[in-house]
């Protein structure tokens, strides 16, 4: 059996950033999110936060598969397009995803019947804030993953927390 992720297209995108940064420019694909949460993890592994890794991993994917599934294509050709930001500080990791829709995501309620619907969830238990804010056109979601051993006054985001 093939492996989904092999016939999709090529991961098309851009990093650049500044010491302690990743920028990621996405073209969306099934693949690119995989290959993109990978980098993500790695990054922040090699910036010395093991206990956080795989929690920013998870968040990366589930915040590119909200954008993959439901915004508005960015192109003609019908892509959809996404921008990842990482910043590491001395409290943690903080994960700005952007993307040019400007519908804001949608909570949805506990539903023990569907299959999905559950990634703001998931991301609101693992983050310590999470935040969603306008960014013309369309809008930042932010989420700050805290190390063990940060103080509480580290916790704080611009603009609020979405919790």
């Amino acid at each position: 059996m093939a492996n989904r992720l092999d016939s999709a297209p090529d991961v098309r995108g851009m990093t650049n950033g500044k010491p302690g940064q990743l920028i990621l420019e996405l073209e969306l694909s099934r693949k690119a999110i995989h290959h993109t949460k990978t980098i993500a993890k790695e990054q922040v592994l090699l910036w010395g936060y093991d206990d956080l890794g795989d929690d920013v991993a998870l968040v990366v994917a589930e915040l590119l598969t909200n954008v993959f599934r439901h915004t508005r294509p960015t192109s003609e050709a019908g892509l959809k397009a996404a921008r990842c930001l990482l910043q590491r500080t001395r409290a943690g990791v903080v994960l700005v995803i952007h993307d040019d829709d400007p519908r804001q995501p949608e909570l949805q309620p506990p539903d023990i019947t569907r299959l999905d619907g559950r990634g703001l969830q998931i991301v609101q238990a693992i983050a310590a804030q999470v935040h969603v804010a306008p960014s013309p056109p369309g809008k930042d979601v932010t989420a700050m993953f805290l190390r063990s051993g940060s103080l509480p006054s580290d916790r704080l985001l611009a603009g609020g927390d979405a919790r």
